[in-house]
């Protein structure tokens, strides 16, 4: 009977150990899911093309705007970047990525997609939680956008230059500050 008693003990004192762990791995589930959300939204509302690689250069995850600029579909993630034609040029692109998991060293390159518009590729290692290396970030910043502005300022500039050597009477310029 005391033997019976101790163990019915035991089973309720595991019993109580279990249920407390199975409310630590809900929390954890729960708080996880949470963080999952919190990336997919984050993801989904940057407007810049973002693809995440792992050390094998297979596809973690991409923002929406790269599924639109480097013509990505949602069952590319898992597939080895090299088996994908993307829609940017960019001869040198896995040896690229290798290099920057290696050395650590973020990389630059302009490159243009398919119709002619230009690109600032970031290349970044991707670095987890324990300070591990396990892949690549890949942002393609449209810089055809700033490209196009800053002609236009160079044609407001030269414009004004123009009238500015055209008048004959004396003229002075002064900005907000009577300078």
């Amino acid at each position: 009977n005391e033997e019976l008693q101790t163990a019915k003990e035991e089973m309720q004192s595991a019993n109580e150990e279990l249920n407390t762990l199975n409310e630590e791995l809900q929390k954890r589930n729960y708080e996880l899911g949470q963080l999952n959300d919190d990336l997919v939204n984050l993801l989904a509302g940057v407007n810049i093309p973002i693809i995440m690689v792992d050390r094998e250069l297979r596809i973690r995850r991409f923002t929406p705007q790269a599924e639109k600029v480097l013509k990505l579909i949602p069952s590319d993630v898992g597939r080895p970047l090299g088996d994908l034609r993307p829609n940017i040029h960019f001869d040198d692109f896995e040896p690229a990525l290798r290099e920057v998991i290696a050395t650590l060293q973020p990389r630059e390159v302009e490159v243009q997609d398919r119709e002619g518009c230009c690109y600032l590729m970031r290349i970044r290692p991707y670095i987890t939680r324990q300070m591990q290396i396990d892949g690549a970030t890949i942002a393609a910043v449209d810089i055809d956008t700033l490209r196009h502005s800053l002609d236009q300022l160079r044609q407001a500039r030269d414009y004004a230059d123009g009238i500015i050597e055209t008048v004959w009477e004396p003229l002075l310029v002064l900005d907000a500050g009577l300078r």
